[in-house]
């Protein structure tokens, strides 16, 4: 036997009915302090940027580092009895 539901509820009111907290306002306060910090500091500027692109390339760089690591495999020498 199959059964298929299927409920259309939009996210508002899928988090009303799982009883989870309104933090919309919150998050719209924080994203507004993080962008107004973020245009008045050249350092932060920076900052920001560097831990974006260092956390961004570091999966990448892992795997050309093991990639490496089968490159530099030599092969098993032969014996010569």
């Amino acid at each position: 036997m199959k059964i298929n539901v299927e409920i259309d509820l939009t996210p508002e009111e899928l988090r009303r009915f799982m009883g989870l907290p309104d933090v919309q306002g919150w998050q719209q306060q924080m994203m507004e302090s993080f962008t107004n910090n973020l245009q008045n500091s050249q350092e932060q500027q920076q900052e920001f940027v560097t831990s974006l692109l260092t956390g961004a390339f570091a999966p990448w760089q892992n795997f050309v580092g093991g990639m490496n690591g089968f490159g530099n495999v030599s092969p098993p020498k032969p014996d010569n009895k």
